[in-house]
């Protein structure tokens, strides 16, 4: 009797899965024609989507964008320098760059 449910319960759980893959495949079929057909008019039709489909596959704009994402990671993983402040003591008798005072000529 225990075999048999066991059975009965793995059948369930393959027509569920399989339900599901027929499902899931439906979806993204409908979906995937609706964002391409999006993406087309967001580009004003099907000639400048073209183009802009030409642009996107074209190597040398494949190599500016390379070359563009791999400057602003390098810039973002560049050590960060922090300035560090004068420490030295002037002498007697000798002014700061914040102590010299503009003259006005009058």
């Amino acid at each position: 009797m225990a075999t048999e449910k066991k059975y009965e319960n793995m059948k369930m759980l393959v027509i569920a899965l399989l339900v599901l893959n027929v499902l899931l495949g439906v979806y993204v079929a409908f979906f995937k024609h609706d964002a391409l057909w999006l993406e087309t008019m967001k580009a004003w039709g099907a000639a400048n989507m073209a183009k802009a489909e030409q642009l996107y596959t074209s190597p040398a704009y494949v190599q500016q964008q390379k070359t563009t994402l791999d400057q602003i990671l390098g810039s973002m993983n560049a050590p960060t320098v922090t300035p560090t402040a004068d420490t030295t003591t002037p002498t007697a008798g000798t002014t700061t760059p914040l102590e010299v005072q503009p003259t006005v000529a009058k």
